[in-house]
């Protein structure tokens, strides 16, 4: 354990009260993983837990709640007094706490046997219902009754699927049962605090795993009923060996864990559904269900409280992930690189890139990434790099003896073009002469 975290279990233990790291740091430890932050709890009440420490810095962190904030080094340390849970309130928090001095009856009110161990300043683990066999054995389990757990906190189906999922464990036939019953509780449950746990999700190594986990348990008809119905999909295309919902999660595998790409992966199809046509020849067409989708996928992401920001990336790269012609020009490069920002061109190649590999299992990415290598070259030119790229603008067009107006405007455009074609064209001798020639 880090000094600062021995150093304030020692100093609850010699004012005479009990003091454990408790939760997921255990849980970590115990699998060997270095806990990012360290959660503490004692048998003092707030008022003791400041006065031992009324050398340091507290803050108020949740006191009603039995939670004191330990500033050491500029790092806060949250230690909690042992309690037991009141009635909880619209299936997330307790009405109200009462402390305890048994810590049994505090880990007792926690989700899983995972999470409900604590582990003394000497190392020792206090693990009344389990928790290390069930790491052991892989299974991810529920205090007590799995429906009680989730009735007091709906989220509590959402971490039981990350945990599953990140630590690739089973999740205990009851509790599974428990979640697809209940599964409907999270409707009562905050958008954010929802999405805060999908985010963790589909940024992890494997994010399929977690979809799939949550179809299989009727979590994904709940959260995200538009993205239910691509499940079974067919496409009815020979270029696709997979349903819709398949090759979605498969895309989403293949991008990097940046939050706006997994999504734009995840949805980047969704409104296939809503466009399907099939053509004499049997196959599936989907005409600009891209269009569609990304106006759908805002949608979904504005009912999660999610950025403007990373909506409007997820939309332009949903947008511009049909535009992958098998001959592209500079100039369309250039265009295409102006259209979705120097900022998105590369995240836009890797959807692409993992869009064809997840087609059929044969299909060749190779023009793709070249067509991406050359992106990255393009980049470089002076005109790529900033949005007002011409050697000309609209006064120097005005000092030329032309009068504001759409004029000024349409020659600018057509500079653009010029340009985009031929940045050596960008030249402001060259262009004044080629206004001079064309507007005269």
């Amino acid at each position: 354990m880090p000094k600062d975290v021995l150093f304030i279990l020692n100093k609850l233990n010699e004012e005479g009260f009990d003091a454990y790291i408790v939760g997921g740091c255990v849980r970590d430890k115990l699998l060997g993983i270095v806990p990012h932050d360290y959660d503490i709890t004692t048998s003092a009440k707030p008022d003791e837990i400041k006065k031992v420490f009324k050398d340091f810095k507290t803050v108020l962190v949740g006191e009603e709640f039995g939670t004191v904030g330990i500033i050491i080094d500029k790092t806060i340390y949250e230690v909690t007094t042992f309690r037991i849970d009141g009635k909880y309130l619209n299936f997330r928090k307790p009405e109200k706490v009462t402390f305890s001095k048994n810590l049994k009856e505090d880990l007792k009110r926690r989700d899983f046997t995972i999470n409900a161990m604590a582990m003394d300043f000497n190392g020792n683990l206090y693990d009344p219902f389990g928790g290390k066999d069930d790491l052991d054995e892989k299974i991810i389990r529920a205090v007590g009754s799995p429906t009680k757990r989730i009735r007091e906190d709906a989220i509590r189906i959402m971490r039981a699927i990350r945990f599953a999922g990140r630590f690739d464990f089973y999740i205990e036939d009851e509790l599974f049962d428990a979640i697809s019953f209940e599964s409907k509780l999270l409707k009562k449950i905050s958008p954010e605090r929802i999405f805060d746990e999908f985010s963790k999700m589909i940024t992890s190594e494997r994010p399929s795993y977690y979809l799939l986990l949550m179809e299989e348990t009727g979590v994904l008809d709940v959260i995200f009923p538009e993205l239910k119905r691509t499940v079974g999909f067919s496409q009815f295309s020979p270029y696709h060996d997979k349903t819709l919902f398949d090759h979605l999660i498969c895309v989403m595998d293949e991008v990097k864990p940046d939050l706006s790409l997994r999504l734009a992966a995840l949805f980047h199809d969704i409104s296939k559904v809503d466009t399907l046509s099939i053509g004499e020849d049997g196959r599936g067409h989907f005409f600009g269900h891209e269009v569609l989708g990304a106006d759908l996928v805002s949608e979904i992401l504005k009912r999660y409280r999610v950025s403007n920001r990373i909506i409007d990336k997820v939309k332009i790269l949903i947008l511009d992930h049909m535009k992958v012609h098998s001959e592209m020009t500079d100039k369309a490069l250039r265009r295409q690189i102006k259209r979705v920002g120097r900022e998105n061109v590369m995240d836009l190649y890797d959807l692409l890139i993992a869009d064809c590999k997840c087609t059929r299992a044969d299909r060749d990415a190779s023009f793709i990434i070249n067509r991406k290598n050359r992106v990255k070259e393009l980049l470089n030119e002076k005109e790529m790099k900033t949005e007002k790229f011409l050697e000309i603008n609209g006064n120097d067009i005005k000092s030329l003896g032309f009068s504001e107006g759409k004029i000024i405007g349409k020659i600018l455009k057509e500079l653009e073009n010029l340009v985009l074609d031929d940045p050596e064209k960008n030249n402001r001798e060259y262009l004044i002469e080629y206004i001079n020639k064309n507007y005269r």
